[in-house]
C-alpha cells in the first residue's frame, strides 16, 4: 500500500509538472509581458512549484520507507532538481537567476517535512490536495469532452488522464493509510 501511494504521488507530481510547464510553454508566444524584480520572480516560481515538489517528495518518502535505504530519496530529491532544471531549460522567459535558484530552493524546500518531522503533515495536505486538483482537472476535462472539445495532442490527453488517476489515487491512499494509524477508541 506504501509503494502504490508513493509512486502514485510522484506520477502525480511528474504529470503535473510536466502539463504546468507545458501550459507555459505554448503561452512563450504572447507578446505581452509583465515587468517583475528577479526577487519577485524566483519567489513567484518558488510557491507555484513548491506544491508539486512535496507531493513528489513524499511519494519518494514512501518509495525509501519500503525499500530501507535513505539514499533513495537523496537519489529522488537529486532526480528531482534535475527535472526541474531540464523543464526550466526549456522556459525561455525566465531570467537565468531563476533557472538556477527556483529548482534547488523548491526542492529544499519540499525536503524539510522529510528532515523534520513535526512538519511531516504538510505531506498528507497536499497529497489531499493533489486529488482534489485531480478532482477538479476530472470536472473541466469531462464537461469539455462531453460537449464535443477534444485534446490537442494523444499526449497531453495522456498526461491529464496519468495526473488524474494519480492525484486521486494518492489523495484515497492517503486517507485509507490515515485511517489505519488512527487508534480506535472502544
Amino acid at each position: 500500500m506504501l509503494l502504490l501511494r508513493g509512486i502514485s504521488r510522484v506520477t502525480a507530481s511528474v504529470t503535473a509538472l510536466l502539463l504546468i510547464y507545458g501550459i507555459a510553454y505554448a503561452m512563450e508566444g504572447m507578446t505581452t509581458r509583465l515587468h517583475e524584480t528577479p526577487l519577485h520572480e524566483v519567489a513567484f516560481h518558488v510557491l507555484y512549484m513548491l506544491p508539486w515538489m512535496l507531493v513528489f517528495c513524499s511519494g519518494i518518502e514512501d518509495i525509501e520507507r519500503i525499500m530501507h535505504k535513505r539514499w533513495v530519496f537523496w537519489l529522488g530529491s537529486v532526480a528531482g532538481i534535475a527535472l526541474l532544471y531540464w523543464l526550466e531549460h526549456y522556459s525561455i522567459t525566465d531570467r537565468n537567476s531563476t533557472k538556477f535558484v527556483m529548482p534547488l530552493v523548491a526542492t529544499m524546500g519540499a525536503s524539510l517535512p522529510y528532515f523534520i518531522r513535526r512538519l511531516s503533515f504538510v505531506f498528507t495536505v497536499f497529497s489531499f490536495a493533489a486529488g482534489i486538483a485531480g478532482l477538479v482537472v476530472l470536472y473541466f476535462e469531462a464537461s469539455a469532452f462531453l460537449s464535443g472539445g477534444s485534446f490537442a495532442t494523444k499526449f497531453i490527453a495522456y498526461l491529464i488522464i496519468a495526473f488524474m488517476i494519480s492525484s486521486v489515487a494518492a489523495a484515497i491512499l492517503t486517507a485509507s493509510s490515515l485511517r489505519r494509524v488512527t487508534p480506535r477508541h472502544s
